[in-house]
């Protein structure tokens, strides 16, 4: 395993988060508006346990109390690296992109909502001008090519057709 454990919980000290629950062997981390937390585990743990029960290594949630609120778990088997990344994204304040009608009202009461509108059009480059005009196809140029013909001449005398009788 590279790194410590411990390497989890770098992002969160970096990002303001408080030390709320210290006993026995947790070590609990809530954000600063108190509405997520990461529950890291010390010493050793059944396997089995970390994958049946909230028992595990790591223990994340995010919400207010209640239905709302989302968890997610690592065991100890989880690569270091992976629970960092987990926890710096956690931690990461920036704001996140949601459809304000899928959040349900709780949550919409309490978070920072503020509409996204698409980025104007890009001005055309030459390049996007040139691509997006007609294409013109070189004219077919008509001039007169003297060509050998076995057809008789327009201007020539043809016979009369002939009639049949019994008609």
């Amino acid at each position: 395993m590279k790194g410590s454990a411990y390497d989890g919980l770098v992002p969160l000290i970096h990002n303001g988060w408080k030390l709320t629950r210290a006993e026995e062997r947790t070590l609990e981390w809530t954000s600063p508006d108190k509405l997520a937390g990461v529950a890291f585990t010390t010493g050793d743990l059944d396997p089995e346990m970390e994958f049946t029960t909230l028992d595990a290594r790591w223990l994340m949630w995010g919400g207010p109390q209640g239905w709302h609120r989302w968890y997610a778990t690592a065991s100890s088997e989880t690569p270091v690296s992976l629970v960092t990344a987990i926890t710096a994204s956690i931690a990461d304040p920036a704001p996140i992109l949601r459809w304000e009608q899928e959040m349900p009202r709780v949550l919409r009461e309490r978070a920072e909502l503020t509409p996204v509108r698409p980025a104007p059009p890009k001005a055309p480059t030459p390049l996007d001008v040139a691509r997006a005009r007609p294409r013109t196809l070189p004219s077919a140029r008509t001039h007169s090519v003297p060509r050998w013909s076995t057809s008789t001449a327009p201007s020539a005398r043809l016979p009369a057709p002939t009639r049949r009788s019994g008609r």
